[in-house]
């Protein structure tokens, strides 16, 4: 079964590139994103989280994500102490994902992870695509499409995996609109 990961910076069209690539039949399209927000809503996590982060995170008994976000991401350590707490979490539901897929002989998966080697999912891939953009490109996407000020997308446009040196490793160059990106991949001469 082709695994095929895919990493990339934020702003530069991970999601899009995964997206397309699922429908037009690679395989199922995991969002590790997501599946972090539905380990927030899992009674451990957020029982691990307040623990760590204090009882303000929460509205009504439930995680909320900036007030989380304010506390996890004003120091190296405490980002690290929310990896902690939610990588091991996430890489274990891609795997029970993997072997769901495996099971029902689908033919690939496509994991989509802007952290793919920093959660150490590259180790499960046997292809991986990192898609990548000009700087400033990615932060007009974040501010037009995401709705971040232009502040907030400057400060997150370095926190992600940084461009791989891995043979497995397909680049992408995607500094244009969806649909030529689509084009791209339609023409490329890779096989996956």
């Amino acid at each position: 079964m082709l695994i095929l990961g895919i990493s990339g910076q934020t702003g530069a069209g991970k999601s899009t590139l995964a997206e397309y690539l699922a429908a037009k039949g690679i395989g199922r399209n995991v969002e590790v994103d997501a599946l972090g927000h539905l380990l927030l809503k899992q009674q451990s996590t957020i029982s691990k989280l307040t623990e760590a982060f204090g009882d303000d995170i929460l509205i009504n008994g439930q995680i909320d994500r900036k007030k989380l976000g304010a506390k996890a991401f004003v120091s190296s350590e405490a980002t690290e102490k929310l990896n902690s707490i939610m990588h091991p979490a996430m890489v274990l539901m891609v795997k029970e994902i993997i072997a769901e897929e495996e099971a029902k002989g689908a033919s690939g998966i496509i994991i989509n992870a802007a952290l793919l080697y920093k959660m150490k999912l590259d180790k499960l891939c046997n292809r991986i695509i990192y898609v990548e953009a000009d700087p400033e490109i990615r932060v007009r996407r974040l501010v037009e499409n995401r709705g971040f000020t232009e502040e907030n997308a400057r400060a997150r446009l370095f926190a992600q995996d940084q461009r791989p040196d891995d043979s497995r490793v397909i680049i992408i160059e995607n500094n244009g609109t969806a649909d030529e990106l689509k084009a791209k991949l339609d023409s490329a001469d890779f096989d996956l």
